[in-house]
């Protein structure tokens, strides 16, 4: 029996149900990339805001590049189930949340309608950093990606992100005030996020683009939740916990958490009843996750994916990985400006911990894609910031993702392949190369990646000898020497 309204009641008595009558929903936030992360961390901050009484907040979730999960919840009645597992330890609940969910390529009409509803106050983005089309090493718009050019040519059926938000408020009363919530992995996401929607505007329509500058909120935020894609192993454990078919099932770790900027246009979710903190700054709690858990994460899924090692659990298992993720995280946290107060240390062994939960199936290779988007932001600037010191964890980590790029296979000789669009240009200029010297010389050229300052000779010289270990030796002589 598959989960629905009318069968929800069906499910195991320790299941949590919703609460709350549904019926009542109204639809007051709206959500771009609606994939599993969303509907596991922002969507339960604001099913906690509902079940505290207020009614205003359903979320019409929009997916902009699969119809999969928009068609799976709509055979659901928009329900879902999460599972939170710490070791053996599970709890299941029933989201209800979510009242209409659309692919934006067949919906188009009604999303862009959503955004102008003046009901609709809040509008939340996980839509992964390349969603934004923003040039790696300027960090401004990328005005020649294809999707770009697409909706400037067409800005009334627009497919990126940029170009369906500008197309939504060019709709939408000009006295509706608006916050848009950026929950992507990107250092200042809020303040990012408005730069490349007023740069995107400001190519067609300079008056939206000062709307943009002045009018629409767009407050900064840090996420934080492990968070796997499913898999028909998840989905399973789901169904027998459930005691309930649920094809959009969800299965994360316990911890989570939210960091926002108070900094909102209008009216917004009562998140802080899901235990959201409200900040005026939420730059240090940023770049705290930002390196110290999706910079390590990184590190492990390049080093894991060359060992063979599937998950991030197998990988933290391994002696080597294990003390190789363990390296990198010091590495990251000496150039890391924490929260006033903040103890660095104890939050550092906690995501050790975290990392090892055998609990989660997060596959390295899910976290090994687009690297070209993540290496630039999670660990180029601790490099950049040690102004000559020797990192050398996180040095071996840009070897091993450098090594992925050029060799293409894993030590045992299976082929890599990670999605990643930037990626086939870098890893040309690898290959092309005729020494581990010339490798790392033109990949610190890549400016895609790498930016235009130069980078020190000795750090060059340290990345081409790592390279030659891995050619030589696998990343075992790597992680070992």
């Amino acid at each position: 029996m598959r989960l629905t309204q009318r069968n929800c009641c069906r499910a195991n008595a320790e299941v949590q149900q919703p609460g709350y009558d549904r019926g009542r929903l109204s639809r007051g936030m709206l959500h771009l990339g609606l994939g599993a992360f969303h509907r596991a961390h922002q969507a339960l901050y604001t099913e906690a805001a509902i079940r505290a009484g207020d009614h205003r907040w359903g979320i019409v979730g929009v997916s902009l590049r699969e119809p999969r999960t928009p068609r799976t919840l709509a055979a659901q009645d928009f329900l879902y189930s999460v599972t939170e597992c710490e070791g053996a330890a599970a709890t299941t609940r029933i989201v209800g949340a979510v009242v209409q969910a659309w692919y934006a390529p067949h919906a188009l009409e009604e999303v862009l309608g959503a955004m102008a509803d003046p009901g609709v106050a809040v509008v939340t983005s996980t839509v992964t950093e390349k969603g934004y089309c923003q040039h790696p090493s300027s960090a401004d718009l990328d005005a020649d990606h294809p999707d770009i050019r697409h909706d400037l040519a067409h800005p009334d059926t627009p497919r990126s992100t940029l170009g369906v938000l500008a197309a939504g408020l060019r709709r939408r009363p000009a006295g509706a005030p608006l916050s848009i919530v950026c929950c992507d992995n990107m250092a200042a996401n809020g303040d990012t996020l408005r730069r490349l929607l007023a740069q995107y505007a400001a190519l067609t329509d300079p008056a939206l683009a000062r709307r943009v500058r002045d009018d629409v909120a767009f407050p900064n935020t840090m996420v934080d939740r492990i968070v796997p894609a499913a898999t028909p192993a998840s989905r399973r454990d789901a169904q027998r916990r459930l005691g309930l078919r649920d094809e959009a099932a969800i299965v994360c770790e316990a911890f989570t958490q939210w960091v926002i900027e108070d900094r909102f246009a209008g009216p917004r979710p009562a998140w802080e009843a899901g235990g959201a903190l409200l900040t005026g700054d939420v730059r240090p709690f940023q770049a705290m996750k930002l390196q110290l858990l999706n910079g390590t994460h990184s590190a492990i899924a390049y080093a894991g994916q060359l060992c063979g090692l599937q998950t991030v659990a197998e990988a933290m298992g391994d002696p080597l990985v294990g003390a190789f993720a363990r390296g990198v995280m010091a590495d990251l946290r000496a150039t890391v400006q924490a929260p006033p107060g903040y103890d660095v240390a104890a939050y550092s062994e906690a995501l050790l911990q975290r990392l090892r939960n055998a609990a989660l199936d997060h596959r390295t290779a899910q976290i090994a894609a687009d690297g070209t988007q993540k290496v630039p932001v999670r660990w180029l600037p601790a490099l950049r910031a040690s102004a000559g010191t020797e990192r050398p964890w996180l040095e071996r980590a840009l070897a091993a993702w450098l090594h992925c790029l050029r060799s293409g296979r894993s030590d045992s000789g299976h082929a890599l392949a990670f999605d990643d669009p930037g990626a086939p240009a870098l890893a040309a200029c690898l290959r092309d190369a005729h020494s581990d010297a010339d490798a790392v010389r033109q990949a610190l050229a890549h400016a895609p990646v790498f930016g235009s300052e130069p980078w020190p000779a000795p750090l060059a010289d340290r990345l081409a000898r790592h390279l030659a270990v891995l050619r030589a030796g696998g990343a075992a002589a790597l992680l070992s020497s």
